[in-house]
């Protein structure tokens, strides 16, 4: 039986970090207090993090939203700076594509969808800003995620359907929580559960008469579960 070849990216995560590695990532991140882009709590917390990793796995996550240099932070035996210096992709199982987050973009993302006795459809690589607000009302919002571009690591869908509709559409790969309410209406997600560090899609909001649905892409067998 031949043996799946190791993604060498992969393989260079797993590897230990040196205490200049971690130096160089505590910089970054005082960088970034420096410049505002984080708050006294998180540049504490991500500090502890960084000062407690062993591994690039656990080191570079730090950084996922703030905007690296390429080429400052490297994996060993690489001469590409690591995947956190470029949007980070998120695989498709059975699939040649993906979904990808790249807070680079937040300016590019559709923040609105409104649907009042009509229909509102997205798909393909439309920007997804960090919160999405979509409104139905006797009307149907469509909102496919598959190749989408996320521009934060959580992304908050605030939903309100009124004798309406609203889909979502999630790859595999990345979680879901259900906090939507449905009065005399009804919400549904995905049940499996996503691996730890995956992008996260929430949804809030309210059904009144009316349905909020997650589902993954060409139903993969997830069962449903009810927010409500």
């Amino acid at each position: 039986m031949t043996e799946t070849p190791q993604d060498p990216v992969e393989a260079a995560l797993r590897l230990r970090a040196s205490d200049a590695d971690r130096e160089k990532v505590a910089g970054l991140l005082r960088d970034a207090y420096a410049e505002g882009r984080l708050s006294p709590v998180e540049h504490e917390e991500r500090l502890a993090e960084v000062y407690a990793a062993t591994t690039y796995a656990e080191l570079v996550p730090v950084l996922h939203d703030l905007p690296v240099p390429p080429g400052v932070l490297t994996l060993p035996g690489m001469s590409n700076a690591v995947a956190l210096t470029q949007p980070a992709q998120v695989a498709v199982p059975g699939t040649g594509r993906g979904l990808s987050v790249d807070p680079a973009r937040a300016d590019q993302a559709q923040g609105v969808a409104i649907a009042v006795w009509s229909g509102v459809e997205r798909r393909g690589a439309w920007v997804v800003p960090e919160t999405q607000v979509c409104v139905a009302v006797m009307g149907g919002i469509e909102l496919d995620l598959s190749e989408a571009v996320l521009t934060a690591r959580e992304t908050t869908f605030t939903v309100f359907a009124l004798m309406g509709g609203v889909e979502v559409v999630v790859p595999e790969g990345v979680a879901v929580r259900m906090d939507a309410v449905g009065f005399m209406g009804g919400t549904a997600g995905p049940a499996d559960i996503a691996p730890p560090g995956a992008p996260s899609i929430r949804i809030t909001g309210l059904a009144v008469m009316g349905g909020i649905e997650v589902k993954r892409p060409k139903n993969k067998g997830a069962k449903a579960i009810s927010g409500s």
